[in-house]
């Protein structure tokens, strides 16, 4: 945590000594575990997918729905020992794998946790849920400790990622990043029961008025292969948004959604996840409440 430079931001702060961007210091904080039921299908296998949801985020997305973790910070304390433990937990009931959402600015510590819990005896792939913010630098210390990649692709242009999420190079990095775990993670790969072994994801969330350039984001994924397996959300929640611009203060249209739908099928993807219209009254989590996610077991 001395000179922190995890994320694309490069802020070089003591983290000892005072919290970086990110509203993270030194000490890991961990919002919740859960078995997360809202994944995508070959990410929820067996009882589901045990979810680590950590505190801080590089990016201030003025949408977030975790908000009371990601800009807030609220969590509790664990040392990598102790982190550990909780992933041992998860494998032992019945999660497919270990969802680490939002890891980078705790990678050393989560990395520590990771050689603890294969000697204890993790076999369950371990997955890194990314915003897509990354340093291709960060994302290669990860490689040989985590096997599937969810990555955000949020935004098909800098302006947008200025405008929502306070950094003026979110499309540059993410698709650094996102070309960077294709040469070797390649597509999605699952076992004989349909669930995910290895490989990458890349998750797109549909804004109103296709404020987020939907289009530049497939067709920059088609460019690189239509084997990747492409997500297309329809869970913004404008509820959650803290922001003057009017359009965001509406929820997406069917209409919105379906065209961006149709475009991956035009391009031809071999995989696209979707959901339904309802979705933005389903996933409402409240990290205030035991159970945040409501009907999922809470771990901690």
């Amino acid at each position: 945590m001395s000179g922190c430079n995890l994320c694309p931001r490069q802020c070089n702060v003591e983290r000892s000594r005072r919290a970086g961007p990110c509203t993270a210091g030194s000490e890991l904080l961990v919002g919740s575990i859960v078995i997360h039921r809202g994944e995508e299908p070959p990410l929820v296998g067996g009882a589901g997918s045990g979810a680590i949801f950590f505190s801080g985020c590089p990016l201030r997305c003025s949408y977030c729905q975790n908000r009371q973790i990601s800009h807030n910070a609220c969590g509790r304390p664990l040392t990598p020992p102790d982190l550990a433990s909780y992933m041992a937990k998860l494998q032992d009931s019945g999660c497919s794998n270990i969802n680490l959402v939002t890891p980078t600015h705790y990678t050393p510590q989560i990395l520590e946790a990771l050689e603890i819990v294969r000697d204890l005896g993790l076999t369950i792939p371990v997955m890194v849920n990314s915003s897509g913010y990354e340093s291709t630098g960060t994302l290669r210390r990860w490689r040989g400790h985590a096997e599937i990649y969810l990555m955000d692709l949020k935004y098909g242009d800098n302006v947008t990622g200025a405008l929502l999420s306070e950094v003026p190079d979110y499309w540059d990095r993410a698709r650094e990043a996102i070309e960077e775990l294709w040469e070797w993670c390649g597509p999605l790969v699952v076992d004989e029961r349909g669930w995910a072994a290895r490989g990458l994801i890349v998750r797109h969330l549909v804004l109103p008025g296709m404020f987020s350039n939907p289009f530049a984001v497939l067709e920059f994924l088609a460019g690189i292969s239509l084997d990747i397996p492409v997500s297309i959300m329809s869970q913004y929640n404008p509820g959650f948004y803290q922001g003057g611009i009017g359009e965001m203060k509406r929820g997406i249209l069917p209409g919105e959604y379906s065209v961006v739908l149709e475009r991956a099928m035009e391009l031809g993807f071999s995989t696209i996840f979707s959901q339904d219209m309802e979705a933005p009254g389903i996933y409402v989590p409240d990290f205030k409440q035991e159970a945040p996610f409501g009907d999922f077991q809470k771990l901690l």
